[in-house]
């Protein structure tokens, strides 16, 4: 007995659920019917509420095709610039990972989890690189975040997951976007506007970045003694699935910014392209920095979007 009680709640429910998320159709049905006059005539009250039924049921099937005609895949285009590098690196990442010797990544793991700051994994260089990666999604914000609207998908999730998947998060958003060239500052989301344009974040943002080189020793190193620098980081990425893995990862990163700075540029009026490009090239001379480096030094978004 409970059983078949519960079986009918069931589809109850179902029915209801399948009804109320039903696509609206109108139906047409005709009949006569005479009602003399003197018993009823409308009044003007009943003549604005049937006409303001007949508007709110013809929006709501408007909307309802709308929704139809323009699902989450309809018209979506994939940027072969953005899509190719992902696939490199799912591709390197997973090639990587099955030929490593056992534990090698899971080591160089243990030793940032115990100390993220000077984990002594034999290369300072690496450790700039591994420790970056958790905070280039913050620049890359910068870049991205003024010309969300109106994009396929919302940026920001894949901006948080860059931080623990770097590319492997990001490249999917950045191979469905389009391009934002005209900005309306009314229009910015309250983070983007404030934070983000904020030219005081811009150079905390740059400072904590370039203290990478500083706490590593890394900055040091290259000056006094680069040789050294190079040949340690060129033995982690021998050795382990992670160091390769990492570096690539930061790197196709940092491409991705620097193609971003043209775009941005012009959405603040510079339109010399010569120009545009080299600023855009100077952000890879230090991998990251660069990048919190131009977001505070940019010009400010105009009120109009010029």
């Amino acid at each position: 007995m409970k059983n078949s009680i519960l079986l009918q709640a069931l589809i109850m429910i179902s029915v209801a659920t399948v009804s109320a998320f039903a696509p609206i159709r109108s139906y047409s049905v005709t009949r006569q019917t005479t009602i003399p006059t003197s018993i009823f005539h409308p009044s003007p009250s009943t003549t604005i509420f049937t006409r303001s039924a007949t508007f709110t049921s013809t929006t709501i099937r408007s909307q309802s095709d709308d929704n139809e005609k323009d699902g989450l895949f309809t018209n979506l285009s994939i940027n072969p610039i953005y899509a190719a590098p992902y696939l490199v690196f799912l591709i390197v990442a997973t090639y990587m990972s099955i030929n490593e010797a056992p534990g090698a990544s899971q080591s160089i793991i243990e030793k940032f989890i115990a100390d993220p700051l000077h984990p002594n994994s034999g290369s300072a260089l690496f450790e700039v690189v591994f420790n970056t990666l958790g905070l280039i999604g913050l620049p890359m914000a910068c870049l991205i975040m003024p010309g969300a609207k109106n994009q396929k998908f919302s940026p920001t999730p894949f901006l948080f997951g860059s931080a623990a998947a770097g590319y492997g998060s990001l490249g999917l958003f950045m191979m469905t976007r389009k391009p934002v060239v005209r900005v309306d500052t009314e229009e910015l989301g309250f983070f983007t506007k404030n934070v983000l344009e904020n030219k005081i974040f811009n150079w905390v943002l740059f400072f904590a970045l370039a203290n990478t080189y500083i706490i590593t020793g890394a900055g040091e190193g290259l000056i006094t003694n680069a040789g050294a620098i190079f040949q340690d980081f060129q033995q982690v990425l021998s050795q382990s699935a992670l160091g390769l893995v990492s570096t690539l990862d930061l790197t196709i990163l940092c491409l991705t910014g620097a193609s971003l700075v043209p775009e941005d540029l012009e959405r603040r009026g510079v339109d010399d392209k010569g120009k545009a490009y080299a600023i855009a090239a100077s952000t890879l001379l230090v991998p990251a920095v660069g990048l919190a480096l131009y977001s505070a030094l940019r010009p400010s978004l105009d009120s109009d979007g010029d």
